[in-house]
């Protein structure tokens, strides 16, 4: 039995780990990556904010463009004969997604060599989900989850599940995080009438980014024209959507990694004192009460390796060539002091 002795000299029986400790440390770690404040947290939480302001300069540039193309007294008497006739005059509804078309177009040469004149034109959703490319039925839900990263963490969700599944085939388990991702969210039926009075996150999405228009209740049956420099307007609302999504993969990816050293290494220990070495050199703050743990003896892995390992992760600004030479120049002099 491995042993220790404490402050009076007694001897006392080393508490060892077992599996639901080891899980417990490695939550210690994870939360801690997750508040830890570096340059790819800053990264993401600087990109929701731009989210913000482009998706707000879309919506303002979306409304002229509509009430131009659909005038709002028109839409009122329309909506009059509606409520007097009901079906009969159902041609004017509430939408959140649109086709707009530029008034420049994109000029290319076809297999003939001729040069051909193609519109440009998008489909621009304010949907919570809405498509981040263009395409009426691509699905943005990266975007949501992202967005409503601290939200879904606060009850206790995994928002970075598509981060975790990466490129592996759908399964079980990531479809059963998904799931209570779009449960939370009110996206599993974001779209229908029950969802628009629903207090959730989409619905909510719904309700304020919502314009009045005329014609069919599909968007694809009406593209609605613009300026070039509207158009761009709200297609940097799509590029910033999107910038959100990679800085989030790139916040996430990295603390799962990390994440992955600890458990690996975790799995290794026998005893505590190495994790609580672990933590020591690598900042964390680790409480006997967090764990219910002891001192610790001999692992497999050393702390101070893998610590070093999780601080080469960790992220950084990039370094510049000056600093470079200078620290490859340190490391060759106390190569040369060394001999």
């Amino acid at each position: 039995m491995a042993v220790s002795t404490n402050q009076q000299g007694d001897v006392m029986a080393k508490a060892r780990l077992n599996a639901d400790k080891r899980k417990l440390a490695v939550k210690v770690f994870h939360k801690y990556f997750e508040n830890e404040k570096n340059i790819y947290r800053d990264e993401y939480y600087k990109q929701r904010k731009l989210a913000d302001t482009h998706i707000e300069n879309a919506f303002h540039t979306a409304t002229q463009v509509v009430e131009r193309a659909y005038p709002l007294e028109d839409v009122a008497q329309l909506q009059h004969y509606k409520n007097k006739y009901g079906d009969a005059v159902d041609c004017v509804a509430k939408d959140s997604c649109f086709y707009f078309q530029s008034d420049k177009v994109d000029i290319k040469t076809n297999y003939d060599g001729q040069e051909v004149e193609n519109p440009i034109k998008k489909h621009f959703s304010f949907h919570l989900d809405g498509s981040l490319n263009g395409e009426e039925y691509d699905k943005g839900r990266e975007f949501a989850y992202a967005y409503y990263h601290d939200h879904l963490k606060q009850k206790e969700h995994t928002p970075e599940w598509f981060v975790l599944k990466g490129d592996k085939d759908d399964n079980p388990h990531h479809r059963k995080l998904q799931d209570a991702c779009d449960e939370e969210l009110g996206m599993r039926s974001c779209h229908s009438y029950r969802s628009r009075t629903a207090i959730k996150s989409a619905g909510d999405w719904i309700r304020k980014y919502q314009l009045d228009v005329i014609g069919t209740s599909h968007c694809r049956s009406r593209t609605i024209p613009c300026t070039h420099d509207e158009y761009e307007i709200m297609n940097d609302m799509l590029i910033a959507k999107q910038s959100l999504v990679q800085k989030y993969e790139q916040w996430q990816s990295n603390i799962i990694k990390r994440v992955n050293i600890v458990s690996n290494t975790v799995k290794q220990y026998t005893y505590v004192e190495d994790v609580m070495e672990l933590a020591r050199q690598s900042g964390v703050q680790i409480q006997e009460a967090d764990l219910e743990l002891h001192s610790t003896n001999v692992a497999l892995y050393n702390p101070t390796n893998v610590a070093q390992m999780l601080n080469d992760l960790k992220p950084k600004a990039k370094e510049t060539r000056a600093e470079k030479i200078a620290r490859v120049s340190m490391a060759l002099q106390q190569q040369a002091t060394s001999h």
